[in-house]
């Protein structure tokens, strides 16, 4: 297992070789061939809603680019204030591709054309998101259900199944 140092900071990881443990604010664990619930969220000064159809099409645009060059997409659910999705990061040479590679092209990308659609400049996503390293098919169905089930929770919808800014590998609208 290795530890990101400080002085590495301005110098990007290009691959994951090993079990491994970041730290910013948050301590973060990635490994090769691992599946990751990851949450983005916007920071509280922005009170754009993430679910206007506008802004929710750059997200999925955003998350369906990322699928099948730098990870595989499993499910999504876009919501108000952030996003929760299910990936696998895609290999490189002989390790994957770090997660904070990832999480930065979405979120950089989403940043900018929101903030051009809605006339903004600025930050968008809180630096730090949520992320966890799904470890069993238990776990993985755990997830499921909860970003599934995460808009009728937050009463957005009385069927799961309306909810518009979900989406599923397999089950491509």
């Amino acid at each position: 297992m290795t530890e990101d140092r400080p002085e590495q900071a301005n110098h990007p990881q290009r691959v994951v070789r090993e079990f491994q443990k970041r730290r910013r604010t948050l301590p973060r664990w990635e490994c090769v061939n691992a599946t990751y619930s990851v949450r983005a969220s916007l920071i509280r000064e922005r009170r754009e809603n993430l679910t206007r159809p506008c802004l929710a099409r750059i997200i999925q645009g955003a998350l369906c680019h990322q699928d099948g060059r730098r990870c595989v997409l499993h499910f999504y659910s876009i919501m108000p204030d952030h996003l929760h999705a299910v990936i696998e990061p895609l290999p490189r040479e002989d390790g994957c591709i770090p997660l904070p590679e990832i999480m930065h092209a979405l979120k950089s990308y989403t940043a900018h054309q929101i903030n051009r659609t809605v006339g903004r400049r600025g930050t968008l996503w809180l630096d730090e998101g949520f992320n966890r390293i799904i470890r069993s098919q238990e776990e993985y169905r755990d997830w499921y259900n909860y970003i599934w089930l995460n808009p009728w929770r937050a009463g957005l919808v009385d069927d799961p199944h309306d909810w518009p800014w979900w989406w599923e590998r397999g089950h491509r609208a």
